[in-house]
This record gives structure tokens, C-alpha cells and sequence, in this order.
């Protein structure tokens, strides 16, 4: 085998973890929507517990603040995903595509912490 076939080879299969890692960012997006909803909901209510009793009654702010937050979060989630996509896709096994993941992750993580001892 020449070396061009090797550089072939060794960037498919860098493509392809790179592109593996990206699933794994838009795949923690999901999970981090989730919990940030969750939290910010957790800490309305700790604030104000009367709205949850009239969130049976079918009053109460409650399902506002659910909606308001759901509407940027889930912006969030597309951004990431389509973003991180289209980013990884033109920076694919380069310093700049993997420093992106890195921050990705890392953020992603520390927000799934942050929720978790909150």
C-alpha cells in the first residue's frame, strides 16, 4: 500500500469519530434540555410552592414558565445539533472541529453536573 492509501484510511476513520462524538453532543443536548427544564422549573417552585398546588387546579404560572423555558432550550438543542453538524462537518479531524466538541462536552457535562447537585 502507498501512503496516500493510508491517509485515506486514517482520515476516514478519523472522520468518522469525529463524527461519532458530534452524535454524542447532540445526544447529551437532548439530555441536558431535559434537566435544564427540570431545574429551572425545581428552583420556580422553591420560590413560589403555591403555584404547584394551583397547577392541578389548572391556575398558576407554572405551565408559563414551563413553556417559556421550553421554547429556548429546545433553540438550544437545534442550534447544537444542526450547528455542531454543519461545524464538524467543515472542520472534520482538524485542531478547530475538535476543540469545538471539547467545548461541547465539557459544557454539556458540567451543566448535566450542575443540575445534578442542584
Amino acid at each position: 500500500m502507498t501512503n496516500q492509501t493510508l491517509d485515506i484510511q486514517n482520515n476516514s476513520r478519523i472522520h468518522g469519530i469525529a463524527y461519532i462524538f458530534w452524535f454524542i453532543t447532540a445526544f447529551l443536548s437532548i439530555i441536558v434540555f431535559s434537566a435544564g427544564r427540570t431545574l429551572i422549573i425545581r428552583t420556580y417552585t422553591r420560590f413560589f410552592p403555591a403555584d404547584a398546588w394551583l397547577v392541578q387546579q389548572g391556575q398558576g404560572g407554572l405551565s408559563l414558565v414551563s413553556i417559556l423555558i421550553s421554547l429556548p432550550l429546545g433553540m438550544l438543542v437545534i442550534a447544537i445539533i444542526i450547528g455542531g453538524f454543519e461545524y464538524q462537518h467543515r472542520y472534520k479531524g482538524t485542531s478547530k472541529g475538535w476543540h469545538m466538541i471539547a467545548r461541547t462536552l465539557a459544557l454539556e457535562v458540567g451543566f448535566l453536573m450542575l443540575a445534578l447537585y442542584l
